[in-house]
């Protein structure tokens, strides 16, 4: 980057389970208002406001953002890369800072899906309207035979996937924006009837409401405010046919070669050459177990031979890198919001504001955001120092 930056403020509504009561301009109030004042500044400051919002048909009204995050006098647009759409929306404000553009800017997704009656409608027109979309291909499906995948080449089992998800359920009650966590057993899991197999229910992050909001500042303008350093940041978006990713010589579906790419150059940029011996925590943006586990050989933290070991080593407490201590998106899922929810929540660990979910010594994060049907990644690496 040709400029060092920061993330020196985070705001977060509660994310709560469809229908919170409050209109979308309260939620981003309450989120920008909270990530201002942890950064110590008001909206002069502001050069630059990017919105991560989903099309209007997911959130059910028009032209959502224009009166509740643009703010007159201040440049703005508008992000959507499907679910990658919040991590997308703060590498695009990177990209202001780096540039030289503008010293601060604020990012802010919201997501109020939840009043949209036609959301699976529109989750399930995402795929190719040629090739795919007539074979009865769902979002669902889709992660369902990416976990058919999973189990075929790598050797996962629904009990190591019922076992993660009863794991990211437990860590679910010590995370204070959610307003109803949920706990449940391995047992729970199974015993909660099949989605599409081999996906049980309760692996399955609820449909959730709120805002996050985020400022990232230049290095001029840190001073002295707990900042978390933007190391290196990447995103990537791969060609929109599942079909033509199903094998492939650089990689298969399951392999997720966007991410393992954007991560590889995020790594780069942050000087990091051992990911599974240097990086402390990962924040995996899934809203499935078998999904999360999709992403560990990716971001270099083990081989993809040893994903089920390494599995296995979060759930038994072993692992060395703390993975998803927020409980990651299969506690909360709203959708626009939730990959800047992954880089808010590393930025919280390393500045030492995550509260009762915090872990001691966290000094360098990765948060990933995925998309669409998979095409779209994105890895932002974070740290208590500049590089």
């Amino acid at each position: 980057m040709s400029r060092r930056a920061a993330v020196v403020g985070v705001g977060q509504t509660q994310y709560r389970r469809r229908h919170s009561g409050r209109n979308t301009a309260e939620l981003v109030r309450e989120a920008v208002t909270a990530a201002l004042t942890d950064a110590q500044m008001d909206l002069d400051a502001i050069g630059l406001v990017v919105g991560g919002v989903a099309p209007d048909a997911l959130a059910g009204i028009d032209h959502v953002d224009m009166g509740s995050i643009a703010r007159p006098g201040i440049p703005y647009f508008r992000v959507n890369t499907g679910g990658a759409t919040g991590s997308s929306a703060f590498l695009a404000g990177l990209t202001w800072i780096a540039a030289g553009r503008c010293d601060a800017v604020l990012v802010v997704a919201v997501e109020r899906m939840g009043h949209a009656v036609t959301a699976p409608k529109v989750f399930n027109s995402i795929f190719d309207p040629i090739y795919e979309r007539d074979i009865s291909l769902s979002t669902l499906s889709m992660v369902a035979l990416r976990a058919t995948m999973m189990i075929q080449k790598y050797g996962y089992t629904l009990e190591q996937w019922a076992h993660l998800a009863a794991r990211n359920s437990e860590l679910s009650l010590l995370n204070d924006t959610l307003e109803s966590p949920r706990r449940f057993s391995a047992g729970d899991v199974l015993s909660s009837g099949v989605i599409s197999w081999p996906i049980h229910k309760l692996e399955i992050g609820p449909v959730s409401e709120g805002a996050c909001a985020m400022v990232i500042a230049a290095e001029n303008r840190v001073g002295s405010r707990p900042a978390a350093w933007i190391r290196g940041a990447s995103g990537l978006s791969d060609t929109y046919e599942m079909g033509s990713r199903i094998s492939r010589a650089e990689g298969a579906l399951v392999d997720v070669v966007t991410l393992r790419r954007c991560a590889a150059q995020a790594y780069r940029d942050a000087g990091v050459v051992d990911p599974a011996k240097e990086v402390d925590m990962v924040e995996i943006h899934a809203a499935c177990a078998s999904s999360e586990s999709m992403g560990y050989a990716p971001l270099g933290i083990c081989a993809p031979a040893d994903g089920p070991r390494f599995l296995d080593s979060i759930v038994d407490g072993t692992a060395r890198i703390a993975v998803n201590p927020s409980a990651g998106a299969q506690a909360a899922n709203p959708v626009s919001a939730t990959a800047m929810i992954r880089i808010a929540e590393c930025a919280l660990q390393i500045r030492g504001r995550a509260g009762r979910r915090q872990v001691d010594g966290i000094r360098l994060a990765v948060a990933t955001g995925q998309g669409g049907a998979t095409q779209f990644s994105t890895a932002v690496v974070l740290g208590a120092e500049p590089s």
